[in-house]
């Protein structure tokens, strides 16, 4: 008997299974359903996933709205617990946004450090102590612990054995976001606008790559989106 081919309808298929798995376990069944996609974005060839800002699936009277999140077709093969990985860093992002928290700033680029704390507790570990200049705590990783579990939800392994394949994406991976946060970063005059995002107090920098801290709030200055 000829093995049923694998197919992007079932890819996705998985994909939705995945994500209410995960949600359940890992998240409480608090993130809300969504629109899953397998597309590139010319504009980011090193993202491997992005989860909109804004919920960009509805019917025309807008009684169904729904967030999406999308995962890049060239790197589904790569391995399963990067698959999911990005799956599951997508929906920090979510959880995230439908709790009103900002986890990144320059122009969605930086994670901040409440993309970190959420992170740890949806089951990443990160393997360096301090944040990534550019990326900030983008780079988490799926703990060993995390892996294990998901050895054991039911998700099929195998049906993430394809992709698409252009060789301009087999190159140094980047984590990514929302591809409409990311274009280009444009200065303003001669200097980038910082602002603290508890009591609105603003400074400037000459550099778009500055930490900076509120002394009153304890907080991270954020880059403001131009």
């Amino acid at each position: 008997m000829n093995k049923k081919p694998i197919t992007i309808e079932i890819i996705t298929s998985e994909l939705h299974k995945a994500y209410d798995i995960i949600n359940k376990h890992f998240f409480e069944s608090k993130l809300p359903v969504i629109a899953i996609t397998i597309q590139s974005d010319a504009r980011r060839k090193l993202t491997m996933g992005w989860c909109t800002t804004k919920e960009v699936w509805g019917d025309k009277e807008g009684k169904i709205k729904m967030y999406e999140i999308n995962l890049t077709p060239e790197f589904l093969d790569l391995n399963f617990y990067e698959t999911m990985d990005t799956l599951m860093h997508e929906m920090v992002h979510l959880f995230n946004k439908i709790n009103n928290v900002q986890d990144v700033s320059r122009n969605g680029t930086y994670h901040n450090k409440h993309f970190k704390n959420e992170s740890i507790k949806r089951g990443f570990c990160y393997k360096e102590d301090k944040p990534d200049k550019k990326y900030g705590w983008s780079f988490s990783r799926l703990s060993e612990e995390t892996k294990k579990k998901l050895d054991n939800l039911g998700i099929n392994k195998d049906i993430f054995s394809i992709a698409r394949r252009t060789n301009d994406y087999y190159v140094n991976i980047e984590m990514g976001n929302d591809p409409e946060q990311e274009t280009e970063q444009k200065k303003k005059g001669n200097s980038y606008k910082w602002v603290c995002p508890c009591c609105n107090t603003i400074v400037r920098s000459t550099k778009v790559e500055v930490n900076i801290i509120c002394g009153d709030c304890n907080e991270e200055f954020q880059l403001e989106d131009y």
